[in-house]
């Protein structure tokens, strides 16, 4: 009889413990919200800097977590365009729909060198006596200046975000080119930094 007292109460326990388990529907966690499909429409700058500008500034896009951003450059499309109401814009809109356009110019970086003297002792082959040697070397410095504009719905007033790469420390190279490069990459870092503040 204790046996049978004791199955009952165990039974009638465990519906309780089932609901016990599920968790309150109130206490769920809000659904994230949803990416804003961003386009970009144009890139203008001087080659190499702008072929190193755009991937960084697609790729960083995609680790802060804009999500991909799809490259409509190939469309021949202009911002100016799209930010217009018009059969231009709409058509494009269409092809290519987004919450957000970009149109991105990439101005000639600026580019600074510097050269001076490397000292070293070296020992004479011939006479066994200790020289000093000097060696030039040449640096360079590049800032590059990026404005990144932003239109969501046509006829709205785009915005502009301004920033400015530089290639940190002064690289010695026999070309200014990877200086310049350099600077671009840091400038996309610094835009997408931007957009996201500016897209929340």
């Amino acid at each position: 009889m204790k046996v049978l007292c004791r199955l009952a109460a165990v039974a009638a326990s465990l519906p309780l413990l089932g609901c016990a388990s599920t968790p309150a529907a109130s206490g769920a966690a809000p659904d994230a919200a949803p990416k804003k499909a961003i386009v970009l429409v144009e890139a203008k700058g001087a080659a190499p800097e702008i072929e190193r500008f755009v991937p960084r500034f697609l790729s960083a896009a995609s680790d802060r977590g804009l999500g991909a951003i799809v490259d409509a450059r190939l469309s021949g499309a202009r911002l100016a365009d799209i930010a217009m109401p018009g059969e231009a814009g709409a058509e494009f809109r269409k092809a290519w729909p987004g919450d957000v356009y970009l149109g991105i110019l990439l101005a000639p970086c600026d580019i600074r060198r510097h050269e001076g003297r490397a000292y070293e002792r070296q020992t004479n082959s011939g006479t066994g006596t200790p020289v000093r040697v000097g060696d030039i070397v040449v640096s360079y410095e590049a800032d590059c200046s990026v404005s990144v504009s932003i239109v969501t719905a046509p006829g709205a007033a785009a915005k502009t975000i301004d920033v400015t790469g530089r290639n940190g420390t002064a690289e010695v190279s026999a070309a200014d080119t990877e200086a310049e490069a350099q600077a671009a990459e840091d400038a996309a870092e610094r835009a997408v930094k931007k957009l996201v503040s500016s897209l929340r």
